[in-house]
């Protein structure tokens, strides 16, 4: 059957939405937000409680969502109406005043494209600022931070000690993240992650956290020849513990960032052995897989699923390190990697 819809330029629809999506397009679609866009609130698509939020960076309309995932201003459109591309296409471009009969100019193609890349440079400016900002306030609240006391709520759960920590006045644990600069050879802080007395954790908005790392041990320490890497603090103080405070440990904060840790601690040390600590996140990742049995997709290994061995794994392989399954009671570094 011939398809007799009129032909649409999908590149200029896209290019002139740039910048519209917030105000315009998103409410010609039925899309609403309960608050301000970039603020975490119901999900327009599965209606999620305080699980989505739309940054619309580059004015593409960006979000995510813990849910249903994450995508551009198009992908929001399309999943929330159903529509196919074209009457996702057909119905922004309504939305905008453009249509079938729009003669597209050079002139706009040459204004939309010289609009983008203005956003694109506000965009990294602002974000460089707001990590110079939070580099700037970590600095402050380590500076006037006092040291950490092991009677700390969070400390006695997890039966692990302050070691490298501080603690504010409002009795957050303070826990420096430094980030090493491979072309000025400097470490330098750069966020702190702040854990509340009921365990409430959170990072200071708009610091680098990709590749910022927090350090357990000494410097000596780092010239013996291993470290091991994992993923939160708990974890690190409980390894640091296990090998009898002899061996440094590195705090990578998340699974996600094991990798970019692990290759800027290969260009410190190209010649150190370097272990990755793996949190195994089983019962996650069962759950998950069991989730997507339920919504009639296919499964996946369930390795798939369980984002410590997973990413652990990745990291390992992408320095020529090792792997281990964090295991406290059998715990032994001198092990073959898994």
């Amino acid at each position: 059957m011939t398809d007799k819809r009129t032909p649409l330029d999908f590149d200029a629809i896209r290019a002139a939405a740039v910048g519209n999506y917030v105000s315009t397009i998103f409410p010609a679609a039925g899309i609403s937000f309960s608050k301000t866009p970039n603020q975490h609130q119901p999900c327009p698509m599965c209606g999620g409680d305080d699980r989505f939020r739309c940054d619309d960076k580059r004015g593409e309309g960006t979000w995510i969502c813990s849910q249903c995932g994450a995508g551009n201003g198009f992908m929001l459109v399309q999943q929330y109406t159903g529509l196919d591309v074209y009457e996702t296409n057909k119905l922004i471009a309504g939305a905008i005043g453009l249509d079938a009969t729009t003669q597209i100019t050079d002139e706009q193609r040459a204004q939309w494209q010289s609009q983008q890349v203005e956003r694109e440079a506000a965009d990294k400016a602002a974000k460089r600022q707001a990590r110079i900002d939070a580099a700037s306030k970590a600095q402050s609240i380590w500076s006037n931070a006092n040291p950490a006391d092991n009677d700390h709520p969070y400390l006695l759960r997890k039966a692990i000690s302050a070691l490298t920590l501080r603690q504010d006045t409002h009795d957050n644990l303070i826990i420096p993240l430094h980030y090493y600069n491979a072309d000025s050879k400097q470490l330098t802080l750069v966020n702190v992650q702040m854990i509340a007395p009921d365990n409430d954790k959170k990072f200071l908005k708009g610091g680098l956290v990709t590749g910022a790392y927090h350090r357990i041990g000494t410097d000596a320490m780092m010239s013996a020849g291993i470290i091991l890497l994992c993923e939160g603090y708990a974890t690190g103080a409980s390894i640091f513990d296990a090998m009898g405070y002899s061996l440094p440990v590195i705090v990578g904060f998340n699974a996600k960032n094991l990798i970019p840790v692990a290759k800027t601690l290969r260009a410190q040390y190209p010649n150190h052995r370097i272990i990755i600590c793996a949190d195994d996140d089983t019962a996650t990742a069962v759950k998950l897989r069991d989730k997507a049995i339920a919504e009639g997709k296919e499964p996946l290994p369930l390795v798939e699923y369980n984002a410590g061995i997973r990413d652990a794994k990745s990291a390992a392989q992408a320095i020529g390190g090792e792997l281990v399954v964090v295991n406290f009671d059998v715990l032994d570094i001198n092990k073959d990697a898994a």
